[in-house]
C-alpha cells in the first residue's frame, strides 16, 4: 500500500526523508506516468510555500526548487532566456504544474531547462538533516549534480531546495540565443536544443557561453569550445567561424532514438551554431 506524506515545511520533509524508508518526492508529477517509477511513501511537496520563492539580491537570484513553469515565465526576475525555453515546454497544463526543481532531478538528457542551466552556471542547493538533528545546507555545480541519463548526486535523506544563478552569467551579455528542435511547435519532447550567449564589448567577443540539450547523457558545455571565440574581433568572426564548427563536430556525438537520427541532430546542432556565432548587430 502506498503511504503519503503531505508535509508543511522543509523541515518536516527533510525529517521523513531521514527514516530508514526509502522515499519518492513529488512536485507536479508531471513525469510520473512517463517514467513509471513508483514508491511505498510518497513526499507530496506542492503545498510548501518556502519552495516557491523567487528572489533576488545584488548579484544572485534564488529559485525555489517547487517553482512551477507558469510563475516562472510571468516573473521578470528570472532571466528572458531561461523564460523563453520554458515557454517551449510541454502545454499549458503541463506548464501550470511542472517544477524546475522536477526538471532538474529528472535529469532526462531532452530536459528544456538543463542546458540553459549549464550555460549560466547554475548552483543546485541541497538541504538534509544529520543524525544529531542539525540542518545542512549545500551547493553543487549542475554540471556536477547531473551525472547521467535520470542520475544525480542526491543522496537518500537529501532534497533539492533550490537553484541558485549568479546575474554575471547572463546579465551582461550583449545578446541572447535559444532554439528548441521537436517534431512540432508545441507539447514536443525536443530532438535537441541549443542556448548561446554572448557578451561584446568594443566590437570584441568579451564571454561566450553555449550549450546544447538532447545530444547526450547530460547537457552538453565545453569551456575549451567557448575559448575559441573568446577575444575575436566581430570583424573576424567569420574566420573563426570553421575552427568552432569542426571542434563541436568532434565532440557532438549524439544517438538515434524514436525521435531523431544521430545524423540529422549533429547537423541540426552545427546548424544552430552557425547561427549563433554569425553576429548580427
Amino acid at each position: 500500500m502506498v503511504k503519503g506524506y503531505y508535509p508543511k515545511t522543509i523541515n518536516e520533509v527533510l525529517e521523513i526523508l531521514s527514516m530508514e524508508e526509502e522515499h519518492m518526492l513529488i512536485c507536479g508529477g508531471s513525469d510520473l506516468m512517463v517514467t513509471k517509477k513508483f514508491a511505498q511513501n510518497m513526499i507530496f511537496i506542492n503545498q510548501i510555500e518556502e519552495l516557491k520563492e523567487i528572489k533576488e539580491d545584488s548579484n544572485k537570484i534564488y529559485i525555489g526548487a517547487g517553482c512551477v513553469y507558469k510563475e516562472m515565465i510571468d516573473n521578470e526576475i528570472i532571466p528572458e532566456v531561461l523564460r523563453e525555453a520554458i515557454k517551449h515546454i510541454a502545454s499549458p497544463a503541463i506548464r501550470n504544474i511542472a517544477s524546475i526543481g522536477g526538471n532538474i532531478c529528472n535529469a532526462s538528457p531532452a530536459g528544456d531547462t538543463l542546458p540553459v542551466l549549464y550555460a549560466m552556471d547554475a548552483i543546485i542547493v541541497k538541504a538534509f538533516i544529520n543524525k544529531d538533528g542539525n540542518l545542512y545546507i549545500t551547493r553543487v555545480p549542475i554540471c556536477d549534480f547531473i551525472l547521467g541519463v535520470r542520475k544525480i548526486a542526491l543522496e537518500k535523506n537529501e532534497m533539492v531546495i533550490a537553484i541558485e544563478i549568479d546575474k554575471e552569467s547572463y546579465k551582461n551579455m550583449t545578446y541572447s540565443y535559444y532554439k528548441k528542435v521537436g517534431g512540432r511547435k508545441s507539447s514536443a519532447i525536443s530532438k535537441l536544443s541549443f542556448v548561446g550567449l554572448m557578451k561584446i564589448e568594443n566590437n570584441i567577443i568579451k564571454d561566450v557561453k553555449m550549450a546544447f540539450g538532447a545530444v547526450g547523457p547530460t547537457a552538453l558545455r565545453s569551456r575549451e569550445g567557448e575559448k575559441i571565440l573568446i577575444g575575436t574581433k566581430i570583424s573576424d568572426i567569420e574566420e573563426k567561424k570553421e575552427a568552432v564548427i569542426n571542434f563541436y563536430d568532434k565532440l557532438i556525438i549524439p544517438i538515434d532514438d524514436q525521435r531523431s537520427t544521430a545524423k540529422y541532430r549533429k547537423k541540426a546542432c552545427l546548424n544552430l551554431l552557425n547561427d549563433f556565432i554569425t553576429y548580427k548587430n
